[in-house]
């Protein structure tokens, strides 16, 4: 960093805390934890503390948040300030370093398109764009207590109407939404390569309430600021193969965007072992700095293109791919046989960790069958898909589910997950094939990408 900017951060920062100072002298009213959750709620049976109070309270609090968890930039600082709902924005990625980042070298729009119908307001507050996806960021208030709201039948659309083709959307739903308050999310937009955002765009949404669909059709009309998301993709060869466990892995080339990198890889079809999933690959500077994966990936075949945060903004010196275990198992042990009569295993994997299989013929939601697997420590709290959507029965019909059961047995490293299908309409034995597995190779591996 440069003196004249290092100068300009100290000076920034030191600005902040004399700010947090002052607002920490600020009374706090009791009836805070009332309005204040995923942004500011309303006061419950009370005098309404005025306007200017919430703002302060609000201030105050995001600063402390702020200044004792991560390094503010002036950049930073000054969208805090600018740009309405940004907390909440900031609540969303602050564990995205790359979307963090982003964000402080002024990739982003404010959108602020506010539209109400039947008691819900729904504003579009931001928009973050790339060659690679769009980032919407939204904001939900209702005038009554709903156990959940979610947005729902989201599209893109031209300004002639035409509906862009996207790859994949991803968002989530809001549980337990009070009135008044102000809930906000994040909408993942993945569009297909040959797809160009145009410079208007029209987001089109609906909004379920408890499930059912009771806003149809809002439309927002965004106007894309082209110029503010010129950012080109970099692209980097690698062209380098390693061994990690006696299994070859061919890294071919990353694709570096401003809200993520996309790291081109390839397993060698002559690998005794099937490969799922990386525990701590992760891209490292050479200051130790580290951008992690963010758990998406897409597959075909042995192809493999894999999602990190974004370092565009940064732009290390040097920079290494680091990893020291992932999951695998033997392609000769991928099959799972169950014989449904005697509710046992007829061939499994031989390292034992799947302890036991049952059936369940009780409720609707809860008929099917369920299996106990052992887990490693590690993987306590991570909700893996045992086997893939399809079961295989003895005359060679496919039975295909789509919904799982997880559950961990408290005290234990014992992980059980069930598939919701009718097992009456199955001839065993019946066969599974395995699509993630808690077996491990171990191996410290560095591959130097620049």
């Amino acid at each position: 960093m440069r003196r004249e900017e290092a100068s300009m951060f100290e000076k920034e920062e030191k600005k902040l805390y004399e700010l947090k100072k002052e607002y920490g002298n600020v009374e706090i009213p009791s009836e805070i934890d009332d309005f204040i959750r995923s942004g500011i709620r309303k006061v419950k049976n009370t005098t309404r503390p005025s306007f200017w109070k919430i703002g302060m309270v609000a201030a105050s609090i995001l600063l402390i948040i702020f200044l004792t968890s991560i390094r503010v930039s002036p950049a930073f600082a000054n969208y805090v300030s600018t740009i309405p709902g940004m907390e909440r924005i900031v609540e969303l990625i602050h564990h995205n370093k790359g979307i963090m980042s982003a964000v402080e070298n002024d990739y982003l729009q404010e959108v602020g398109i506010t539209k109400e119908e039947d008691g819900v307001s729904l504003t579009i507050d931001a928009i973050i764009v790339d060659e690679a996806q769009m980032l919407i960021f939204y904001t939900i208030e209702s005038d009554l207590n709903y156990p959940t709201i979610n947005l729902s039948n989201i599209k893109l659309k031209s300004q002639s109407g035409e509906e862009l083709d996207v790859d994949g959307l991803s968002y989530g739903s809001h549980g337990e939404v009070m009135k008044g308050e102000k809930v906000s999310g994040q909408i993942k937009v993945i569009y297909s390569d040959k797809e160009v955002i145009p410079e208007k765009i029209n987001f089109e949404t609906g909004v379920n309430i408890n499930e059912v669909e009771v806003i149809k059709g809002l439309n927002f009309p965004i106007e894309v600021d082209t110029q503010k998301f010129s950012a080109i993709t970099h692209e980097i060869a690698i062209d380098k193969s390693v061994e990690a466990g006696e299994q070859s892995i061919y890294f071919e080339k990353m694709e570096i965007h401003p809200t993520r990198i996309a790291l081109f890889l390839e397993y060698d079809e002559s690998n005794t072992h099937e490969i799922f999933r990386f525990d701590d690959i992760a891209l490292e500077d050479e200051k130790g700095n580290r951008w992690i994966s963010d758990g998406s990936s897409s597959m075909e075949d042995n192809k493999i293109v894999m999602y990190f945060e974004s370092n565009y903004f940064s732009e290390p010196q040097q920079l290494n791919l680091v990893f020291s275990s992932f999951t695998a198992l033997p392609k000769d042990e991928l099959e799972v046989v169950v014989d449904l009569e005697k509710e046992s295993i007829i061939k499994a994997p031989s390292d034992k960790r799947l302890k036991k299989v049952w059936l369940d013929d009780g409720e609707k939601d809860r008929k099917g069958i369920y299996f106990q697997i052992e887990v490693d420590p590690k993987d306590h709290n991570y909700f893996f898909s045992l086997f893939d959507n399809n079961i295989i029965d003895a005359d060679g019909t496919v039975h295909e589910y789509t919904t799982r059961t997880y559950s961990y047995i408290d005290g234990t490293n014992l992980f059980e997950q069930g598939m919701i299908v009718d097992t009456d309409k199955m001839v065993s034995p019946i066969t599974f094939k395995i699509a993630e597995y808690p077996s491990r190779i171990t191996e410290e591996v560095k591959v130097k990408i620049k």
